[in-house]
């Protein structure tokens, strides 16, 4: 791992390089970041004009530390080595089509980041549900990096609002994309003959993502990437639950019922027979709800046994009744509440 300064235009930062991985903090995090890294690092090496400095931990915890001559005579540069690589092109006609904000653009742009490391940009065609698709200019992006990688991606967009359908319609139709199409329905009643490649929901409102994820299990969905929105459901069981210093106050409640209900998702997922990556979806300055669950079939015996009993300990021990859990039905088997 190495370490470097660097300046981004938001302001000065500090460049974490880890294998592959890279990843930027801001300066004034990096002191508390840095004492995290230390307390358990072993060997450590400061790299300066003036001059390297040399430490290692021994076995009972102490640090012997040296001192020699300079690697590079030269200041370390502040520029960030690597320009972006958007997905697509900032002038891309979808963004006009769409008429959303810059903001919006970048979230559109780190979307697509996020779905691209999945294994089915490798092929010729996939199919792509939107389950409650809105505008669905996140989905459209899918299509339009297909058009860049050569993969053909059939979308179908599902939303009850038919006006909204209509909507994006005209968006599709002025964009050209033929492979898009989309139906006013709710998702639990959409049905599919074929296959799914990918099912996508963001921003469904409570039990609509449990619904998403059901419905991605039903049509055989090899992946499955939500972002869920409010999490009432569960927020309103734990409500009933003897008051402590965790759920005393509604905004801890609130965010307590976020984690329970995304953790027990990931792990109803997993004993489906998924892999299922959590991650940071929208940044957290621009809104809390920020999570996104990014699963893709990956059977494990181990995992799914694993995956299962850690659903039923949670749910178990906060006396919950998911919505993921029921919607699931026969395909879960997991055991009842008692």
């Amino acid at each position: 791992m190495s370490a470097s300064p660097v300046s981004l235009r938001r302001g000065p930062a500090v460049k974490i390089v880890e294998g592959p991985r890279t990843e930027t903090v801001p300066r004034v995090e990096w002191p508390a970041r840095l004492d995290a890294l230390l307390a358990h690092a072993r060997n450590v090496h400061l790299l300066a004009p003036e001059g390297d400095l040399h430490a290692r931990r021994t076995k009972k915890g102490r640090w012997l530390s040296s001192h020699g001559k300079p690697s590079s005579a030269a200041a370390p540069t502040e520029a960030h080595d690597r320009a972006p690589q958007h997905p697509l092109s900032d002038d891309h006609p979808l963004f006009a089509a769409t008429g959303i904000s810059r903001d919006k653009q970048r979230q559109v742009q780190h979307y697509v980041e996020l779905l691209r490391p999945l294994p089915l940009w490798e092929r010729d065609r996939i199919r792509v549900v939107d389950a409650g698709c809105g505008k669905a200019y996140m989905s459209l992006a899918l299509v339009a990096y297909g058009r860049q990688t050569g993969t053909r991606v059939e979308l179908i967009g599902l939303d009850a609002n038919p006006q909204v359908i209509e909507t994006v319609r005209r968006i599709a139709e002025r964009l050209e994309y033929d492979e898009a199409r989309f139906e006013a329905t709710t998702i639990e009643a959409y049905e599919d003959d074929r296959p799914i490649d990918l099912l996508v929901s963001l921003h469904a409102c409570d039990m609509a993502t449990d619904e998403a994820i059901a419905a991605g299990v039903r049509l055989g969905a090899e992946a499955i990437v939500v972002a869920p929105c409010c999490h009432h459901e569960l927020a309103g069981q734990i409500a009933r639950r003897e008051k402590d210093a965790l759920l005393r106050h509604g905004l801890l409640l609130g965010r307590q019922a976020d984690l329970l209900t995304d953790a027990l998702r990931a792990a109803a997922l997993e004993s489906l027979g998924y892999r299922v990556d959590v991650i940071e979806f929208v940044a957290a300055e621009h809104t809390a709800k920020n999570v996104m669950l990014r699963a893709l079939q990956a059977p494990s015996p181990a995992r799914a046994t694993r995956a299962r009993a850690e659903y039923v300990e949670l749910r178990d021990r906060w006396g919950v009744s998911p919505a993921v859990e029921r919607l699931l039905g026969d395909r879960f088997g997991v055991t009842e509440t008692g």
